[in-house]
């Protein structure tokens, strides 16, 4: 009798364990398809960015489109995002939404300078929801060793993007007058973000080399800054700004897929044609 309740326990412990754990690695895939839709809504964002940063650069051309493909599926996607939300994080995301239709509304009355500012702000705020899954993530699933990990990468990865907005801000500032000023002050933000991102990519499992963020640094010294050719120096060092913002988000991309291997979650692929080139032109040279 004794033999049979000891059995009859030891079978159920065991259930138990197991169903917490199904429990569990469910509530983690859920998170995680969380996080992938925040992740594919900076992509919308930033390439909504990059249209509207040609559109508002190029005042008279026949092609300005107010109702850009990205407004609507920006719109859609933070919808779906809301109603899956958990209860603690829905207010975060009605902020968002909010922010969002501000911008998607009145941007074609920004200026350069203010629609990448609004822009980078509403991108910040994505991150800090997918940051805070991510962590409520790791804890609950006590690993510790990962969470730890995360918390070493996440301040370099921000501080990688603030140093890109600060480049950013010195493009729009640049003056042929000025330009040994500029130079340098646009070279110091370069380097930063080259040390910020040999960081992450040192820390970690899977990455491209140092040599190869060295050669995307080094493009910065050939663009021609002492050419008093205002508007083609700025295009060059914006389209050199969109090579940093995508490398630095590669980066940030391959973080998560470590962390998906660590929890043994699926993470499906983020669809990025900027991302995917950069990956390209990185893995050929």
């Amino acid at each position: 009798m004794l033999f049979l309740m000891l059995s009859i326990a030891i079978t159920a412990g065991i259930g138990f364990y197991f169903y917490r754990n199904k429990q569990n690695n469910s509530r983690l895939q859920q998170q995680f398809n969380q996080v992938i839709g925040l992740r594919q809504l900076i992509h919308l964002l930033r390439f909504h960015r990059r249209k509207t940063h040609w559109v508002l650069s190029h005042p008279h051309t026949e092609n300005h489109d107010k109702a850009l493909n990205e407004s609507l599926a920006i719109q859609s996607l933070i919808k779906t995002l809301l109603s899956q939300a958990d209860m603690a994080h829905k207010p975060m995301y009605r902020i968002l939404m909010k922010r969002i239709t501000v911008l998607l509304n009145e941007w074609p009355h920004y200026s350069l300078r203010r629609n990448q500012v609004c822009h980078g702000k509403t991108i910040r705020h994505v991150m800090y929801l997918i940051d805070d899954t991510i962590t409520q993530s790791l804890l609950c699933a006590e690993k510790d060793p990962q969470f730890k990990h995360y918390q070493k990468i996440w301040p370099i990865v921000l501080n990688a993007i603030d140093s890109l907005s600060r480049f950013r801000y010195s493009i729009e500032n640049y003056r042929p007058e000025r330009v040994s000023n500029h130079q340098r002050e646009l070279a110091l933000h370069a380097n930063i973000i080259n040390r910020r991102m040999k960081q992450i990519a040192h820390l970690n499992h899977r990455t491209i080399s140092h040599l190869q963020l060295d050669e995307l640094r080094a493009e910065f010294d050939v663009i021609p800054l002492q050419d008093n050719n205002l508007t083609n120096n700025k295009e060059r060092l914006y389209q050199y700004s969109l090579k940093l913002s995508d490398t630095i988000y590669l980066l940030f991309d391959m973080v998560l897929v470590d962390i998906a291997e660590e929890l043994s979650v699926h993470l499906p692929p983020i669809p990025n044609k900027s991302v995917q080139n950069t990956v390209i032109k990185l893995n050929t040279n």
